[in-house]
């Protein structure tokens, strides 16, 4: 199978293989490779992906071009190394479409490298040259445990550049990959979304020795795939949590639907995987915004409420720990355990409307959004929250759907109130009503139109045409 890169605006692709070198020059980019330019939604072939060399870290190097499926006919990419530079040049009509995104992607070794300890450096470093239009260096390191860290760096113009390991998301501390025990680098020269691009790369290095690490320890007994769902405590039946694994199967999105003083509230954060936990180093608040045809996204005003830590005792049950900062908040653990159990060590939820799973959004709306899980070994039990306004304060409506076809309707959407947070709540204080009912027509899996059909008059009727925040490369 050839390898195929897919880009997509705000996105960033992770990529892994393992490498075999002691060096601290990680590509000399001395080892030539030419592959053609690619169309939307095109590979290279893997002979012209793949360069075997002694002079690149692990003794190989993996690269391609790479544009959005749906960027316009007439876009390109391209790249080329040789003579100890790396270039990568996007080219989109000047057509408006969004969709117009790419870039090149390259990750070193094999899987039967050894690990390598990157603890003797403190960063990455770059050299940039005949840059065009403010593109975006991500880079990613994954440990032999799974654990991994982002960092990335805007390139404004020609120059060195770095990224340092203790700015890279989440530390080691917090979750993140352990520098000493690494065995994969990938990294991603990115276009913004719509723009043209040009970047060339001298060496790729780090700021000190890379040496050898210990040996693999083997993967966790808690798997990324197994973990989507929603999550409530029976004891506590009125709020909970929904989780959806995105990005290529490496982030979730966690999502918690609470009250404080009677009123709702929700929460939402970005984490990875590791020995069992996803922590979410910020969760993030809003408030300011309006209902519907009354909302403005330069309303809407974002905080950071805290932090939490989920930790699994197994595929259905976890306990979150709830660390706030902002004032009005206590300290909490919740127990959770998944609405719709599935089968640990069976891979997780299977079927084909798996690819809906996830978070939506109109990006002229930015701000609210749909969060859909889909429980069950069998994919066919869909839960849906609605994360919106009214009059500056968040709301949330929850429902359970069914399918027709392309079709999910949740005829019974529930907006609750009533109780308080933490040790304040008291599940005989929700107060439940009908809300009305949201029907889902998925165009493909990171396009749908939501249809409200509100019972309550202080919410009216709309239509939404939604995107996926995070896309994915829709199957056939």
């Amino acid at each position: 199978m050839s390898p195929k890169i897919i880009f997509r605006p705000l996105c960033v692709l992770l990529l892994t293989a393992g490498f075999n070198l002691n060096a601290d020059v990680i590509d000399s980019y001395l080892p030539v490779q030419f592959p053609p330019p690619v169309g939307p939604g095109e590979t290279i072939p893997n002979e012209q992906a793949v360069v075997h060399s002694d002079e690149i870290l692990g003794g190989v190097r993996f690269a391609a071009p790479g544009l959005h499926d749906q960027a316009s006919v007439g876009s390109t990419a391209s790249m080329a190394t040789a003579g100890g530079a790396f270039t990568c040049n996007l080219r989109f009509p000047n057509d408006g479409n969004e969709n117009n995104g790419g870039g090149c992607a390259t990750t070193y070794g094999g899987e039967e490298s050894p690990v390598f300890d990157l603890s003797g450096s403190t960063m990455f470093l770059f050299e940039a040259r005949d840059v065009s239009n403010n593109p975006i260096l991500v880079v990613t390191v994954q440990d032999t445990n799974g654990k991994t860290s982002i960092g990335n760096v805007q390139i404004g113009g020609e120059g060195q550049f770095m990224v340092r390991f203790d700015q890279m998301f989440p530390s080691a501390q917090l979750g993140g990959a352990d520098l000493s025990m690494i065995d994969s680098i990938t990294l991603l020269m990115g276009g913004q979304p719509g723009s043209n691009m040009d970047i060339t790369l001298l060496e790729f290095s780090t700021d000190g020795p890379i040496g050898t690490g210990p040996g693999s320890p083997g993967g966790d007994e808690i798997v990324a795939e197994e973990l989507s769902g929603s999550y409530y405590d029976p004891a506590r039946s009125g709020e909970g949590c929904q989780l959806t694994l995105e990005r290529g199967g490496v982030l979730f999105i966690l999502t918690c639907y609470l009250y404080n003083n009677g009123e709702q509230f929700w929460l939402i954060g970005l984490g990875f995987l590791a020995d069992g936990q996803i922590i979410l180093e910020e969760m993030t608040i809003t408030s300011g915004a309006d209902y519907g045809e009354d909302f403005s996204l330069i309303d809407v005003v974002r905080e950071t409420w805290g932090s939490v830590i989920m930790t699994w005792a197994d595929c259905n049950n976890a306990e979150l720990e709830m660390m706030p900062v902002l004032p009005g908040y206590e300290e909490y653990t919740l127990v959770l355990t998944r609405i719709v159990p599935v089968t640990c060590g069976g891979g997780g939820a299977q079927g084909d409307a798996l690819p809906w799973m996830g978070s939506w959004y109109l990006p002229a709306r930015d701000g609210e959004g749909f969060q859909l899980s889909v429980e069950g070994d069998d994919a066919s039990v869909f839960v849906m929250t609605w994360y919106t306004y009214l009059d500056g304060k968040q709301v949330w409506m929850i429902g359970t759907g069914t399918r027709n076809g392309n079709q999910l309707v949740f005829s019974e959407m529930v907006i609750t109130s009533g109780t308080g947070f933490g040790s304040a709540f008291n599940p005989d204080d929700v107060i439940r009503e009908n809300f009305g009912s949201i029907t889902f027509d998925f165009t493909d899996c990171n396009n749908l139109t939501a249809t409200v059909d509100s019972q309550l008059p202080e919410f009216s009727d709309i239509v939404l045409d939604e995107v996926k925040v995070i896309p994915l490369d829709c199957p056939p």
